[in-house]
């Protein structure tokens, strides 16, 4: 009925737990390639998982744009302020950091306003 886990003569017949055996099964296992079972209705359960679109907003918001716009007004009204308070005639720090952000926010509107579009 059911073979022992440890015949005591392997000699008679062979085992499926042969080294060779098993190196063939191994092998012929890892050579063959899956193949793949999808079912018919596979994309139509999908679908209908899925929620319910959202309508298309068709006027664009230009959020990013605007932030940028405030900052460069921010960066300019910094500007003004720092320089109408100084005593030196010469820039210090801040005020280099703050016209060179002044200028990148510039530039950045205006390749956006006329090169991007």
């Amino acid at each position: 009925m059911h073979e022992p886990l440890n015949p005591e003569d392997r000699s008679q017949s062979p085992s499926p737990f042969d080294s060779e055996h098993l190196d063939q099964r191994i092998v012929r296992a890892l050579e063959t390639a899956p193949q793949p079972q999808i079912r018919a209705d596979f994309a139509a359960r999908v679908a209908g998982q899925l929620p319910a679109t959202r309508p298309v907003s068709l006027t664009p918001r230009h959020y990013g744009q605007y932030a940028t716009l405030i900052g460069a007004v921010v960066t300019l009204a910094a500007l003004v302020i720092l320089s109408a308070h100084s005593t030196r005639p010469s820039f210090g720090l801040l005020e280099s950091l703050l016209f060179a952000q002044f200028i990148a926010l510039a530039v950045w509107l205006s390749v956006w306003r006329y090169g991007l579009r």
